[in-house]
């Protein structure tokens, strides 16, 4: 059971994102013969800052996106894609997890919250390594997905995606 709100946000993008998209991944990448790695690239900064869109990152290029997913949940019908990015010429998937940003609202709210941003930083990591523990156990997911850690101590998000590569 998680114990922490890292560990419930991860199971949390899991459940209604991951387990999702991941299965579906190579064929809805039909239209882009250039992206020779399929895995989705999943990427965490250590203090939860993202770019609102990751092709604002300096040598990032969006190229497009995947086939869209159609599928049925609570009650309404949801669309699926992945952004497709580019990298000096070397096309890949990437994600974001948006629900991350949930732990830096948390920590600009401080008075109602009390979330303080080393806590931030500790969640971010528990997200990780739950994320990780998730998915290791999900046999059917291997070789769908890889997960960059970047940021304070770890490559920019740009060194860590193109050494990704």
């Amino acid at each position: 059971m998680p114990a922490s709100i890292g560990e419930a946000l991860a199971y949390s993008y899991y459940s209604g994102f991951l387990r999702i998209i991941l299965p579906s991944m190579k064929p809805r990448l039909g239209r882009y013969p250039l992206v020779k790695d399929t895995k989705l690239k999943i990427l965490i900064p250590f203090n939860a800052n993202m770019p609102e869109k990751l092709q604002e990152v300096e040598g990032i290029t969006y190229e497009g996106h995947t086939d869209k997913l159609l599928v049925d949940r609570a009650g309404t019908k949801r669309t699926y894609s992945n952004n497709v990015y580019s990298i000096q010429g070397k096309h890949f998937v990437a994600d974001m997890p948006a629900n991350l940003l949930t732990l830096k609202e948390m920590v600009a709210d401080f008075e109602l919250s009390g979330f303080s941003s080393e806590q931030l930083e500790i969640e971010v990591s528990k997200f990780v390594e739950m994320l990780r523990k998730i998915l290791q156990s999900k046999s059917e997911l291997k070789d769908t997905y890889e997960i960059i850690f970047c940021g304070e101590k770890q490559p920019s998000l740009f060194e860590a995606l193109k050494g990704s590569l």
